[in-house]
């Protein structure tokens, strides 16, 4: 039986550059325990990890997780798994049990906490430049993946990034980025089809993280720029962060298709995570619901609660831009999260808009954004996927994921009248 070991947790307050220590996270297998410090108990501006999991209370008593294997959402979000994992792995020669992987990952785990008794180590962790990748993918043979570009450039330990294609975090200017790479089982052209949709996402009233595209000889990636660190000139602080899968309090069991991987429900818990004086939650289920909507008319089946988040910016919580959206052609006609409180996960017209009064929507505004989004895609797509230096027939399948798009688009005409809901809001606030 494995018996239970701490380790110090490591916080970056709102505008701070440097970390100061939140309190102790105790784990055995299945069991997890956190408990506050007490000079962070005292300390001004402190802020909770989670507001509902792990409130700041007078109880000193420690909180407990038993679902992902006793480690609390937050944890893991900061943990490296998929690709980055079996990198850390590959480098220490052995397995990493829960409570390894947020320890021996690098310090580039999203959010705002580090686990582990050396954080001058993780300090000191520094992205390369991403010319450095860029000219090892030139040096790539052919035959080789391009994830080994990554995993033979030396001295890096890898990331603490999740998922399982191919990324590194690299420096590009004075910023961090994502750079992710086309993996061996992906879709041809897959950082091209993403770089479509996230331009895509933008001009549909979508917050969408700044992306650019580069080609490496024939090979090609897209960088996408971490929403989760802000530079000043006193250094680099970093911004609290917890996926829809931490808010809505998940474990590992669920699939695609439960009705737990819900958008009305992750509506719902925007209230309970960003409720704040001045916080305008509506304003957050629209943008959300605009989310649900897009990923429908492109055919982004991979809408999974990892891929949607909370980050702490300006004084509360609320959505993170959007990141990981990609057209797939062959995701069956469902979303991954379900789009209704009665269940449904199919993607159409109707499921759609049935539920946009649950994200302060009404039915006839939510159906002019959606003819107005998906008149943007049909007639936008071409010309944004020509940025990267490709033509429609070179990826020939990708028209084929926007069939909804298409559908809505064809049934509106012309729709070039319309006026989206979220111009109009903008239009209203601005002096």
């Amino acid at each position: 039986m494995t018996a239970a070991r701490s380790k110090p947790v490591w916080f970056w307050l709102p505008e701070s550059c440097e970390p100061v220590l939140v309190g102790s996270f105790s784990w055995e297998p299945r069991l997890g325990r956190f408990s506050y410090a007490n000079d962070y108990r005292t300390l001004e501006g402190r802020l909770a990890l989670d507001p509902l999991r792990l409130p700041l209370t007078r109880s000193t008593r420690a909180a407990t997780e038993t679902a992902n294997n006793g480690v609390f959402g937050v944890f893991r979000d900061a943990s490296p798994e998929g690709f980055g994992l079996a990198l850390l792995e590959r480098m220490k020669g052995r397995s990493l049990d829960e409570l390894d992987r947020l320890e021996q990952a690098p310090g580039d785990s999203v959010g705002a906490i580090e686990i582990g008794d050396d954080i001058s180590n993780k300090l000191e962790w520094y992205p390369p430049p991403l010319q450095r990748l860029i000219d090892a993918l030139e040096q790539l043979p052919q035959t080789r993946g391009d994830g080994a570009a990554v995993r033979e450039m030396s001295g890096l330990p890898g990331t603490s990034m999740g998922g399982e294609r191919p990324k590194m975090t690299v420096m590009q200017g004075d910023h961090w980025w994502l750079a992710k790479l086309q993996d061996r089982g992906d879709l041809p052209h897959y950082p091209a089809r993403e770089y479509v949709a996230m331009q895509l996402a933008t001009q549909c009233g979508i917050k969408a993280a700044p992306v650019e595209f580069h080609r490496a000889g024939e090979r090609e990636l897209i960088a996408v720029k971490r929403f989760d660190r802000s530079w000043s000139e006193a250094g680099m602080t970093r911004h609290a962060f917890a996926s829809a899968h931490t808010v809505l309090h998940l474990g590992r069991g669920e699939v695609r298709g439960d009705r737990v991987w819900s958008y009305p429900g992750f509506a719902h818990e925007l209230r309970r995570w960003c409720a704040a004086a001045g916080v305008d939650i509506v304003s957050m289920q629209r943008e959300l619901w605009r989310r649900m909507a897009f990923n429908a008319l492109i055919g982004n089946g991979d809408d999974h609660p990892r891929n949607h988040a909370v980050l702490h910016r300006n004084g509360h919580w609320g959505l993170s831009p959007a990141y990981d959206v990609v057209p797939h052609p062959a995701h069956g006609g469902t979303l991954a999260m379900v789009m209704t409180r009665g269940g449904d996960a199919i993607v159409s017209r109707d499921n759609v808009l049935r539920a946009c009064e649950s994200f302060g929507y009404e039915f006839e505004e939510a159906h002019i954004d959606l003819q107005v989004m998906a008149q943007r895609i049909m007639e936008g797509w071409e010309s944004v996927l020509r940025e990267t230096g490709l033509e429609p027939g070179d990826i020939p399948d990708l028209a084929a994921s926007f069939m909804l798009a298409r559908e809505v688009s064809e049934a509106a005409g012309v729709a070039g009248h319309l006026r989206p809901s979220w111009e109009t809001v903008e239009d209203n606030a601005a002096p």
